[in-house]
């Protein structure tokens, strides 16, 4: 819902404050109009709640005797009173550990400043410093807490741009001079107290206050207490990933002394610190559970970090890409997306650098050859255990890894695993169908689990054996790889199942991967989750499904092809094509449900009508949008690329564009680009105009970010041409925008300015109030172009507006920026300079570094072209930093630009 601006956002803010609590008719109107109240107060007033009423619901607003107003709102759905609870959890929990996560957790809550786009003095002078007061005290108490863990090149960035933005709040400059000499920078830390020094000076007239002037001091004498400095890497996640062991491991005692062995033998061997041990084997032989085993038994030397990652190299599954996998790595170790370079050779230097002085252990399960797990490995001080089905020959000879093949196990190990999943007694009290079991499952560890499992509820063995050799009858092999004792075991553990379950075993053989969360499960069985959590649950047990992790699934590949094999016994093509439709329309409308909390102003035409028993999950705020899309990626991205080659092209696409403000935002450039190709080709196989159209937007977006005008130009007007052609004037609208924005850029701003005006005739006759802000910064871009900034700050203002009105965030950041950066060309410094850092503080809260640190590159300009180019060498060195672990080819320029600031 959208309040207007003006008088009713004024009272809306005021009953929001007061949440739950009546607020006096002569408070509220004193708020309204302060000195200056109509003639009818009362009457006034009441048409305003009357108005609010109307948009919010007849009893969002009750009135009370006397002319007061509540507003009918539980305090928790207020992030401010979120906020002022979070921190009074902190002050109890003040000393402990939870005091951080509570405070990390309120300032979370904030995005910039409070109540933008309500237009009221009280606001302005009453209301807004105030909670910036509140909001400086919680994070100058957070950031001493992270200086008192061990300052970081982190906290070093934010707090340069805190200091940035509020030049004159002297602990914020404290607290980086601190954060500087703690991380090794004892000279910047001297420069920085000149620079707040000359602000205060030349602002208002004064020195420091005696608390910097002492910090100053110590920091001269080297005297200021100092923990050693962490690298960045020990700041970061320690994760422990290992799935959870097999607590009735038996068996593979011969196999156990080999490995201890090779690692014994190389960590001998002083010239080597890395070992890579490659666990080969037939499908079945228990490769992953061996190497789980032992990787558990050698937990203790690798104690900082412990990494699982499923390659899914086998045939029939969507494999890891060499790209995925590192960043997937990398985000486990808790770098940040926006720091991930996008080329694999870059990616695999980060990964050694940030492990580099851990002690690392990294079991990389399923592996389908040498060059799949080669940019994984790090330089030292790492054990890697690579399981394949293949003999990893390559990685022996070229990168020293040491060999284990698993053959079958032996009849003795056959018999204490079943000894030990049903009970030694029993296999004692008949040997002999014991040892018939143990032949006919032909010492496969997987067959022998679900026999087991079967056996625990039969009266006799020999009950078993009989049943076993009867099911053995039937084909003599399934599937790829799959023998007839496996494929007899499954068919008769299938058997048992109750029929519901039976139905979900079958359905997970219909779903694109081997790996599932409950929710998709869900929809795939056309269940409520938590019976198809119930249902899973029996299929863990029969031995048929494993739990890697909360609330996820994985199915055995032998097993998904016997489950498909099943699904095409037992159901119709209708049957299996409405299963399909079902999980394919969950994860389009999970997707299109996060993207509504990252873009809630997004026009969303492309999205089609779901099944009606579709229950996509819900999202609190936008961390929560971000968590689901980053847990899923690596499925969507399978179902993405198997819907695109299976017949469901339109769902393929739809997903990938619900998924764009994710891919912008926390995906490297390449690895995007590839997911839209895969689509941009499907939907031209199906002649599916319209999608074509986005994909080819959404991939032109791409190559205007990374500078590629003319790729991005060629792809846009075919775009148009495939809006146009299909009649669908939201894709057209999108589409007519970004090419007038590139045409801007490449030199033809009157081209530009006309497409704008027309993509704004079109915004309006829509109703789109979005795409008339988006063109209104676009015609501004045109005006700048062609040197008319009086028109562009006009343009930008105007935008600036309608995107507050719409609450749409990060490209209404985009606008100041711009708006900042004409005011700067028109010589209005100090306009330009109040833009700029009000855009900076938006990406800071956003989370937005590259765009972060490109803002304060302009900020840096604008205060320098403002006369005081000392004072540039804060926001610049910022950006610096970030730019470089971005790995930006603008870092060089700007490292030039620094060395020339004077001071």
């Amino acid at each position: 819902m959208v309040v207007p601006p003006g008088h009713q956002r004024v009272l809306l803010s005021s009953l929001l404050l007061s949440a739950g609590v009546p607020v006096r008719g002569s408070a509220l109107a004193a708020q309204l109009w302060g000195d200056r109240p109509p003639v009818n107060v009362r009457g006034a007033l009441s048409t305003y709640v009357t108005r609010l009423r109307g948009i919010l619901g007849k009893q969002a607003i009750a009135s009370y005797p006397g002319g007061g107003y509540l507003l009918a709102v539980d305090e928790d759905a207020v992030d401010l009173h979120r906020f002022r609870r979070l921190l009074v959890q902190a002050r109890e929990a003040e000393g402990t550990d939870d005091e951080l996560p509570l405070l990390r957790e309120g300032l979370r809550l904030w995005r910039g400043r409070p109540f933008t786009g309500v237009d009221s003095e009280w606001v302005d002078q009453d209301v807004v410093p105030s909670l910036t007061e509140e909001w400086f005290v919680a994070t100058e108490r957070r950031i001493d807490l992270d200086i008192a863990r061990g300052a970081s090149r982190e906290l070093v960035v934010e707090l340069s741009q805190l200091v940035t933005s509020y030049p004159l709040r002297e602990p914020l400059w404290a607290r980086l001079i601190d954060a500087l000499y703690r991380t090794g920078r004892r000279a910047d830390a001297l420069a920085t107290y000149q620079q707040v020094r000359e602000i205060l000076r030349d602002d208002l007239g004064i020195d420091p206050g005696e608390h910097l002037q002492a910090l100053h001091q110590d920091v001269l004498r080297d005297v200021l207490a100092v923990e050693p400095v962490r690298p960045v890497e020990q700041v970061m996640s320690a994760p422990h990933q290992l799935p959870p062991d097999n607590i009735k491991f038996v068996g593979r005692q011969n196999e156990l002394a080999d490995l201890a062995r090779l690692v014994d033998d190389a960590c001998d061997d002083s010239s080597r610190s890395t070992v890579i041990v490659a666990v080969d084997g037939a499908p079945g032989t228990g490769k992953t559970t061996l190497a789980v085993h032992w990787a558990h038994r050698m937990a203790h030397r690798y104690p900082d970090v412990q990494l699982y990652l499923n390659l899914r190299g086998h045939a029939g599954d969507d494999p890891v890409g060499p790209l995925a996998a590192i960043e997937a790595v990398l985000r486990s170790l808790g770098v940040p997306t926006e720091r991930i370079p996008p080329d694999l050779d870059e990616r695999s230097a980060l990964l050694r650098s940030t492990l580099t002085g851990r002690k690392s252990l990294i079991l990389l399960d399923n592996a389908r050859d040498a060059s799949q797990v080669r940019a994984l490995l790090p330089s030292a001080d790492s054990l890697v255990i690579v399981t394949s089905r293949n003999q990893l020959r390559a990685l022996c000879i070229r990168d020293g890894a040491q060999r284990l093949s698993l053959s079958r196990l032996t009849e003795d190990d056959s018999l204490e695993l079943l000894g030990t999943a049903i009970g030694a007694e029993k296999v004692a009290a008949e040997p002999q169908a014991a040892r018939q079991l143990a032949a006919l499952c032909d010492g496969l560890p997987l067959a022998l689990a679900i026999v087991a499992e079967r056996a625990q509820r039969a009266d006799t063995l020999s009950q078993v054996s009989q049943a076993l050799v009867e099911e053995m009858r039937g084909p003599d092999t399934f599937g790829s790889g799959m023998g007839k004792e496996l494929y007899a075991a499954l068919s008769w553990s299938y058997r048992t199942l109750e029929p519901a379950a039976a139905a979900m075993f079958r359905k997970l053989g219909m779903h694109p991967t081997g790996d599932i969360s409950t929710n998709a499960a869900a929809a795939l069985a056309g269940v409520p989750v938590t019976r198809a959590k119930y249902l899973l649950d029996q299929l863990v047990d029969a031995h048929m499904v494993e739990q890697r992790q909360p609330s996820r699934y994985e199915v055995h590949e032998l097993i998904r092809l016997y489950a498909a094999e099943e699904t095409r016994r037992a159901e119709c093509v209708e049957d299996r094509q409405a299963t399909v439709r079902r999980v394919l329309d969950w994860y389009l409308c999970a997707a299109v449900s996060a993207d509504t909390v990252l873009e809630p102003a997004r026009l969303r035409q492309f999205v089609a009508a779901c099944e009606p028993c579709v229950r996509p999950p819900r999202f609190a705020h936008q961390g929560e949008a971000i968590a689901w899309f980053e847990g899923e990626f690596d499925c969507l991205r399978s179902v993405v690329r198997w819907a695109a080659t299976h017949g469901w092209e339109g769902h393929a696409w739809r997903i990938v564009i619900a998924m764009t403000t994710f891919l912008d935002r926390r995906v490297a450039w390449g690895e995007s680009a590839e997911i839209l190709q895969t689509v941009l080709k499907a939907a031209r196989s199906a002649d599916d105009r319209v999608g074509e159209g986005y994909a080819l937007n959404s991939l032109a977006c791409l190559q205007i970010d990374k500078g590629e005008l003319a790729l991005a130009r060629d792809n846009l007007e075919q775009a148009v041409d495939c809006f146009k052609d299909e009649g669908h004037p939201g894709g057209e609208l999108m589409a007519v925008g970004n090419l007038g924005l590139v045409l801007a850029q490449v030199g033809e701003p009157e081209h530009a300015l006309r497409l704008c005006t027309n993509a704004l005739d079109l915004a309006e006759r829509l109703g789109h109030r979005r795409g008339v802000a988006n063109n209104l910064n676009n015609m501004g871009t045109a005006h700048v172009a062609m040197g008319d900034h009086k028109r562009a700050i006009d343009c930008f203002l105007e935008a600036e507006q309608l995107f507050d009105e719409v609450d749409d965030v990060e490209p209404g950041l985009i606008n100041i920026h711009d708006l900042g950066c004409a005011y700067a060309a028109t010589e209005q410094h100090a306009e330009s300079i109040r833009a700029l850092r009000r855009a900076v503080d938006g990406y800071q809260r956003l989370g937005s570094r590259r765009w972060w640190a490109v803002t304060l590159i302009d900020l840096g300009k604008a205060i320098s072209d403002a006369g005081h180019p000392g004072w540039a060498r804060a926001p610049w060195a910022a950006a610096l930093e970030v730019m470089r672990e971005l790995v930006d080819p603008r870092a060089d320029e700007l490292a030039k630009l620094l060395t020339a600031v004077p001071g």
